[in-house]
């Protein structure tokens, strides 16, 4: 079988990974050129049985035209790239690798806070132009933190800023309770609790049709005038015209914002102010976690296609005979 890799990171800092493949029989192969454009994926995903991809475009088209796709496995978290409904609709199973960036964006979260907090990136500017100017940022010591999500990194943010006397709130669908009560995080029923009380707020969310936008002018008014927004999730989450607004009318104090609705950023965003840190969408950008995540989705690929073992799959319950298999024969 023919496994297609247009993600540029997979494989790059554990290069064994496609030796493992390999040895498992299949015939790897890399896209033709770093970033590839969805035509472009399409002309060359024809004969492939799998599709290892980064943060590519995988339409209805691409999936169209890989009459032999098998599985689309995500060399990272978000689907928000890959049309899973589509991929499911033509029985193709759909894999990504959750937790494994848990601590890298989660270490960025934190960094984000105290770079915001003290105006960090303001400062280095300044300095580098021969000021030497001050101007008093806050503490973390001591704040409210709120988090809108808290699945495998927004735990981990909780956990690292344990040494901070934080406190803690969150609102999630679906909370890990016994973790909450370990963690003294407070649970509210409504996001508009978070908004209001938080001096931080932490977007650790999915990016979908219920999540979009759910920072927005409402929701921002509810916030304090001296709170800040972390975003190391995803740029749909916010809503940039109305937060770009809310700090220019000093309705919130600022934001440090790792991932944006246009990638990349362009140069006329009006993101590009004073109040906000930007860096680009590099949270998951670690040694440790490129090489963590090609052996689980290398040990997924193995697992999937020659196992036939689908519990990586995130809509394995929804298809029927995958790669030809029952799935009741993997329960």
């Amino acid at each position: 079988m023919k496994i297609l890799i247009t993600s540029k990171s997979f494989g790059r800092y554990a290069p064994e990974t496609l030796d493992f493949l390999r040895e498992h029989g299949f015939d790897v192969v890399r896209g033709s050129k770093p970033s590839l454009a969805p035509e472009e994926i399409a002309s060359e995903v024809r004969d492939a049985d799998a599709l290892i991809v980064g943060n590519d475009t995988i339409d209805r088209d691409v999936i169209d035209t890989g009459k032999k796709l098998k599985l689309i496995h995500m060399n990272g978290t978000g689907l928000d790239g890959i049309d899973v409904e589509y991929a499911t609709q033509k029985g193709i199973l759909v894999a990504n690798a959750p937790g494994a960036n848990r601590n890298a964006v989660a270490e960025l979260a934190v960094g984000l806070m105290l770079v915001s907090a003290r105006s960090i990136d303001a400062h280095i500017e300044l300095l580098k132009q021969g000021r030497w100017e001050r101007s008093a940022g806050i503490e973390i010591t001591g704040k409210t933190v709120g988090f809108l999500g808290l699945g495998n990194i927004g735990k981990r943010i909780v956990e690292l800023l344990t040494g901070f006397s934080i406190r803690a709130i969150a609102f999630d669908p679906q909370p890990d309770s016994s973790w909450v009560a370990d963690h003294g995080v407070t649970l509210f029923d409504n996001i508009e609790e978070i908004f209001a009380r938080s001096d931080f707020l932490v977007l650790a969310l999915p990016y979908n049709s219920a999540t979009q936008n759910i920072v927005n002018s409402e929701s921002l008014g509810l916030m304090k005038p001296t709170a800040r927004i972390i975003n190391t999730a995803r740029g749909g989450l916010i809503d940039e015209a109305a937060l770009c607004r809310a700090i220019k009318e000093k309705k919130i104090a600022g934001a440090a914002l790792d991932a944006y609705a246009e990638e990349p950023l362009p140069l006329s965003s009006p993101l590009r102010q004073q109040g906000l840190t930007l860096t680009p969408h590099m949270a998951a950008t670690s040694i440790e976690t490129a090489a963590n995540m090609s052996w689980i989705v290398a040990r997924n690929v193995v697992d999937i296609l020659i196992e036939k073992k689908y519990i990586s799959a995130v809509n394995r319950d929804r298809i029927s005979a995958p790669t030809g298999e029952s799935t009741a024969k993997t329960h």
